[in-house]
């Protein structure tokens, strides 16, 4: 018995620490984690074949609070996570692309309660990338235009707890790269890879609340808002044009989470009457600048940020070039229970049409 136990120590020893990992009524406040991402930027274009030289490598650096409950969303959302992270990454093209940066606030949900838990990272924030276009000595790179781009990361990852303070973890992750076409141009870059992270947790444990019970009514919510924006259209360098778009949406509260609905977009573009004449050979005049939509809307709630996916499609519009169909990443911050500032970047099947910024009001 004595030399069973001996041969099989490593395994008691294991199962022993991960045991006290995931049975806890407690955890520490703070954390942080260090994260290798190795990988490769998608051609999603044909164009983007231009920069793809080597693989891609990033060192992300997070920083990060460990919620407990104590706010209802929380709850809802297994104690997510919620921080900052940092992002140095070598786009494995020096001449063309050089080194990148980004920072982002995030939120990291766990998509079951196992003792290997599935986690969904996801934020959005500022990237910048050192050797944006020129058409002088970096004519090669098509794909951003810009310094300065929004940045939208997603993770998917698989958590060990090695004991309470360590845990360990592997995942898959898109780290996107967009101007919004505020400067051409602006494919875009997509990193995709594979990463591995260990992270830390410090500072004052904090006592999990247990889940309390209530469920949100069911009920349908109606909203304005109104959002402007600048884009800008070939040829490279070309003038910057004014865009706005108000919006009347109905979402009806479908789970503690999340939400469906649809609504009517009215958008005023005003690149679109040059791109008429340019491409279509015809003059609309003013009136050619609006397209009117109707969308889909799936919603989900964190508190005082809602995200949305809308998808939807022109009811009218003058310029056909890029199709019938649309899609938005929306996000929403109540400022009060009905106020609430908009940040959306439009999109034709994947290709950004314009970033644009507004306020809007909850009706009901």
């Amino acid at each position: 018995m004595i030399k069973l136990f001996f041969k099989y120590r490593l395994f008691f020893a294991l199962f022993f620490i991960f045991k006290i990992g995931y049975s806890q009524d407690s955890i520490p406040n703070l954390g942080i984690k260090a994260t290798f991402h190795y990988g490769f930027i998608a051609p999603h274009k044909p164009l983007v074949n231009e920069v793809i030289k080597g693989h891609t490598q990033i060192i992300e650096l997070s920083f990060y609070k460990n919620t407990t409950g104590k706010r209802q969303w929380e709850q809802y959302f297994n104690n997510p996570k919620i921080g900052i992270s940092a992002f140095l990454i070598n786009t494995g093209n020096n001449e063309s692309l050089g080194k990148a940066y980004g920072v982002i606030p995030f939120v990291e949900m766990p998509l079951n309660q196992w003792k290997i838990k599935w986690n969904l990272k996801f934020g959005f924030g500022v990237g910048y990338i050192e050797k944006p276009f020129n058409r002088v000595d970096n004519y090669k790179n098509l794909t951003i235009g810009s310094h300065l781009n929004a940045l939208i990361f997603i993770n998917s990852l698989w958590s060990l707890p090695i004991n309470k303070r360590f845990n360990t973890s592997l995942g898959l992750s898109l780290t996107h790269f967009s101007n919004g076409s505020l400067k051409r141009p602006n494919l875009g870059i997509n990193l995709l890879s594979v990463n591995y992270g260990i992270d830390y947790n410090f500072g004052t444990s904090k006592t999990i609340v247990p889940f309390n019970g209530i469920n949100k009514e069911k009920i349908w919510n109606s909203y304005v808002s109104a959002s402007v924006g600048v884009k800008e259209i070939p040829p490279i360098g070309g003038k910057k044009y004014f865009v706005s778009s108000f919006t009347y949406q109905w979402i009806k509260t479908t789970s503690n989470k999340s939400g469906f609905g649809g609504g009517t977009d009215v958008f005023y573009n005003t690149s679109l009457d040059p791109l008429i004449k340019r491409v279509q050979n015809e003059d609309k005049g003013t009136v050619g600048n609006f397209r009117l939509g109707i969308h889909g809307s799936y919603q989900l709630a964190l508190g005082k940020l809602t995200l949305q996916l809308q998808v939807g499609g022109y009811a009218y519009t003058a310029y056909k070039d890029n199709g019938n169909i649309y899609s938005k990443l929306n996000s929403r911050y109540f400022v009060t229970d009905k106020l609430f500032l908009n940040l959306s970047l439009k999109t034709h099947y994947a290709v950004a049409d314009f970033i644009e910024y507004g306020i809007g009001f909850k009706l009901k």
